[in-house]
């Protein structure tokens, strides 16, 4: 999960170390312990937790564009697992139709062979999709 949620995680703990450092800063100032600075200044607990919240939404807004970024690879590489896959059998589809349709001595029915032509043009559809209009990455 943590590997999942990692930008989220790191923009909280960010958040938190950003808040330390301001506790840190303040007590120096008033020359007051770390636990003094948060026990006498209670009401900047809120303030500071602003500061964890605004790095966990920080964190939330990159691990959305993270999210976005490694769906489109997984996308990517779908689309190039269906090109390998499918790219030989489409021709091999597509040949095997074409011959039986251009064999002479074949004397297929009427409607067999209105099937045989259907098949055919759809083997050209899926040998098109296969090699025109996917990416290749």
């Amino acid at each position: 999960m943590l590997e999942k949620y990692k930008e989220i995680f790191y923009g909280g703990i960010f958040g938190f170390g950003v808040s330390v450092i301001d506790t840190v800063l303040d007590a120096r100032m008033e020359n007051l312990s770390f636990v003094d600075e948060i026990v006498q200044h209670r009401s900047m607990l809120i303030y500071r937790t602003l500061f964890i919240l605004f790095g966990l939404a920080l964190g939330w807004l990159l691990w959305q564009k993270n999210k976005r970024e490694r769906d489109f690879r997984d996308l990517l590489e779908i689309l190039k697992r269906f090109r390998q896959e499918y790219e030989g059998p489409a021709l091999l589809m597509h040949s095997k139709l074409q011959i039986l349709l251009t064999r002479k001595d074949l004397h297929f029915p009427g409607e067999a062979e209105e099937l045989l032509r259907f098949v055919y043009h759809r083997s050209q559809d899926l040998q098109a999709l296969v090699s025109n209009k996917l990416p290749s990455y």
